[in-house]
């Protein structure tokens, strides 16, 4: 912090006189051409009267650009700025597309996560949930919306524990399903012996589910239980990611 000794005494002394006279310490700063940390330090002796400290939240509340300066500056930018706007540069029917093209191509609805304009489709539609139905689809089909019975008849709660588990079955993984964690009220989606492998797939959707999330890695870390953690990134983004995972879920497994 700045102590003065570099300035005159005038410029001390002339701060005081204007600390003195009701200014702020940002306008003594502008003023004298110093820190306002050094217009504090030099003037917080003096006190201000009850008149001069409504005359400085009078200063403050005044707008920065009066009503007439704003009016004149909103209507520049829409001269001269409108051409380089993006608005609306999606019709809602190429929205609508976006979703049954994701189909198409991937054999399922997406994932709001999955899509980067998410607030676009909750403006132009309302929810996602919307969009969906609007595109074609029933909502919700991927996340926990009904129970999914997998090939070897396990019955799971979403489609991407179906995936998971016939990815299991394929590799002839013995498993389970919803194995408790010791005397808990939780449950693991899967159990390969001492091996534990969880879907998070309502990670940062779900008030409380992040701390359940904690809560089941810290009683693997305490009774040594291996947790191998599957997420809505590793499965559904490409088919090139989601056997790269798979891949090192087999390599876990075995190691």
């Amino acid at each position: 912090m700045n102590n003065g000794r570099r300035h005159p005494t005038s410029v001390k002394n002339k701060a005081k006189s204007l600390r003195q006279n009701g200014f702020t310490h940002r306008e003594i700063a502008q003023q004298l051409g110093i820190s306002v940390a050094t217009a504090w330090l030099w003037t917080k002796a003096i006190e201000l009267t009850q008149e001069q400290k409504t005359a400085i939240n009078k200063r403050k509340n005044q707008a920065a650009f009066p009503l007439e300066r704003r009016k004149k500056l909103s209507d520049s930018a829409r001269i001269h700025l409108a051409p380089y706007w993006k608005k609306r540069m999606y019709t809602e029917e190429t929205l609508l597309k976006k979703i049954r093209d994701f189909y198409t191509t991937h054999g399922r609805i997406p994932l709001k996560r999955e899509f980067n304009m998410y607030a676009e489709y909750r403006r132009r539609f309302g929810s996602w949930n919307n969009a969906i139905q609007l595109a074609g689809f029933e909502p919700n089909e991927v996340i926990f919306s009904r129970k999914f019975t997998a090939k070897d008849s396990h019955v799971c709660d979403s489609f991407a524990e179906r995936i998971i588990d016939d990815w299991l079955s394929s590799h002839r993984i013995e498993h389970e399903r919803n194995i408790p964690y010791g005397n808990t009220k939780m449950t693991a989606d899967f159990g390969v012996g001492n091996i534990r492998i969880e879907y998070f797939g309502l990670l940062g959707e779900v008030k409380g589910y992040d701390k359940i999330i904690q809560r089941k890695k810290d009683f693997c870390e305490a009774t040594g239980l291996k947790l191998i953690e599957i997420y809505p990134r590793d499965l559904f983004k490409t088919s090139a990611g989601f056997k790269r995972r798979l891949g090192r879920l087999l390599w876990q497994i075995k190691n």
